[in-house]
This record gives C-alpha cells, sequence and structure tokens, in this order.
C-alpha cells in the first residue's frame, strides 16, 4: 500500500478512536456507580478485552514474540492498561464527563515531555511556553473552587484524571517501538493478557458485591459500549495509528474528547459548561497547540 495511503488510514483510525472516546465519557459515566461500580468495571473491561483480542489472533498468522519483548510488554501493561484502566473510570466516576475529557486533552503535552526524555526529542523555548499555558488550565480547573480538599471527590477525580493522562502518555511513547516490530493485534493480546491479572486482583472486591441480575437492559448495553468499542476496537484503532505516526500528532487527537463528551454530557443533563471550564479548556488547547505546532522548513 503506498505510504500516503497507509499514514491516511492511520490518521482515520486515530479520528475514529477518539470519536469512540468522546461518546464513552458520557456512557461511562452513565453506568457508573449505579450499575456497576468502577473497580468491577475495570475487570470486566479488561477480561473481555483480553479474550477478543486472543480470539482476533487465531484468525491472523500466528506471530512468535521474544521473552525480551514479552517482559518489555509487562511493563507496557501496567500504564497503558491497569493505570489507565483503573484511574480513568475512578476519576471518572468522582468527577465530570467535561472535567474528565478536558483533562485528558493534556495528554500531548505529557507525551511531548515524555517523548523529549526518552526518544531524545528537542525541546524549544515555543514549546516551553505551550506546556506552561497547558498546565495552567489544568490547575485552573483542578483548583477552581480554591484551595484543594483532598476529601473532595471532584477533586481527587481529577487528580487520578491527570495521573491517568500521563500514564498514557508515557505508555503511547514506550508502546511504539513494539507496534513497529509485531502486529497490532499480537501487542494487545499480549498487554492486555498480563494487565488482566492485576486489573482482576484489584477489582474483585467490587466484582464480587456486585449484583449482575439488577443491571438493567441499558446498563449491560453501556458496559457492552465500553468493552466492545472503547477498549478492544478503540485500544486496537490506536495501535495502528501509533504504529505509522509518532506519539506527539497520535495524542493530539485527544482534542475531540472534550468537544464530544461535553456536547453529550450537556444534552443527557450529566453536567454544565460554565465559564471556568471553557477559560480552562482554552488555555488547555492553547498550550497543546503552541506544543504540537512545528514550522514548515523551507523549499530547497
Amino acid at each position: 500500500m503506498h505510504k500516503s495511503r497507509v499514514k491516511t488510514w492511520a490518521h482515520l483510525s486515530l479520528l475514529a478512536a477518539n470519536i469512540i472516546y468522546g461518546v464513552n465519557y458520557v456512557i461511562a459515566k452513565a453506568v457508573m456507580p449505579d450499575q456497576i461500580k468502577p473497580l468491577a468495571l475495570v475487570a470486566v473491561r479488561s477480561i473481555s478485552a483480553a479474550s477478543l483480542f486472543w480470539i482476533t489472533s487465531l484468525f491472523l498468522p500466528k506471530e512468535k514474540v521474544s521473552r525480551k519483548d514479552l517482559l518489555f510488554l509487562l511493563f507496557c501493561s501496567l500504564f497503558g492498561v491497569v493505570t489507565n484502566q483503573v484511574l480513568f473510570l475512578v476519576g471518572l466516576n468522582y468527577t465530570s464527563p467535561v472535567n474528565s475529557s478536558i483533562i485528558v486533552s493534556t495528554n500531548p503535552i505529557f507525551a511531548f515531555i515524555l517523548a523529549a526524555l526518552i526518544l531524545r526529542e528537542n525541546i524549544t523555548f515555543l514549546k516551553g511556553i505551550g506546556l506552561s499555558i497547558g498546565l495552567t488550565g489544568v490547575l485552573l480547573l483542578i483548583l477552581e473552587n480554591g484551595t484543594p480538599d483532598i476529601s473532595s471527590r471532584t477533586f481527587l477525580g481529577d487528580l487520578a484524571t491527570l495521573i491517568n493522562t500521563i500514564s498514557w502518555a508515557f505508555y503511547t511513547v514506550i508502546i511504539k517501538r513494539m507496534l513497529e516490530k509485531y502486529h497490532p493485534v499480537t501487542v494487545m493480546k499480549w498487554t492486555f493478557f498480563f494487565g488482566m491479572f492485576i486489573t482482576i486482583s484489584i477489582g474483585y472486591p467490587q466484582w464480587s458485591r456486585t449484583e449482575w441480575s439488577a443491571i438493567t437492559f441499558n446498563g449491560w448495553l453501556g458496559i457492552g459500549f465500553v468493552v466492545l468499542f472503547a477498549t478492544y476496537v478503540g485500544y486496537l484503532l490506536i495501535a495502528f495509528g501509533l504504529r505509522r505516526l509518532s506519539p506527539t500528532i497520535v495524542s493530539t487527537y485527544t482534542y475531540l474528547n472534550p468537544v464530544i463528551a461535553a456536547y453529550l454530557a450537556t444534552i443527557m443533563g450529566q453536567d454544565r459548561i460554565d465559564l471556568h471550564m471553557i477559560l480552562a479548556a482554552v488555555l488547555i488547547f492553547t498550550g497543546v497547540f503552541v506544543v504540537s505546532w512545528q514550522k514548515k522548513a523551507p523549499p530547497a
């Protein structure tokens, strides 16, 4: 396939993945905690996704992964599956869909910092300014009620989401080497296989207390969306994008998340958009744009 066409498909996969993630904020928030507790959903999500990736791998050519790479994929799963799954759903359970999506949109900032540290990319003065602007927006959102109260559910949710965002940025940087070496399904099946055992142990207490028969039909539809689309399809699309594009470019697609999440959350009455959120979002988007912007080289 022509290189430009491959990149086009990579961009389209990232676009589709982030549309799914934008919708997921509202759907996951709707099923938690009344239908299912966040840690129980984490366990369901990881078990189901691992099973789907392994089933998918049966229809693809068998690919052997070296022992060294398996250990590295175990390390990747701690950030891309365990930390991401747990802190995203726990954070979303305590904060609003809009807050969560705005904080996650700082992903390009952290991806750039980590890419600079790990991949030795240069940090220019302009990008440093962008980092400062974006982080100011995050702090404004978290500290919107003044001095943070560690007992506040919203503050804890925002903080968990921020840590999750940093973890996901680190994951997108370190997993790229594996995606360039192996098929995305191979990488995902092992990453979720390792992460599944940890998330099961974390989610078991809530899992064991869940009244599965009390979950409504709409609740199961929501859980199904989180598992099938926001996990299996979403992770696979991101993996295809990361295989062809840089982590910084991949992360810029998170711009879509707050727009979709805010629109749907407002319609469904889960949240409301106020001036504080708008100002924080403007600062974050400005910072991300400055970090991601690159001056085109003059023609030869």
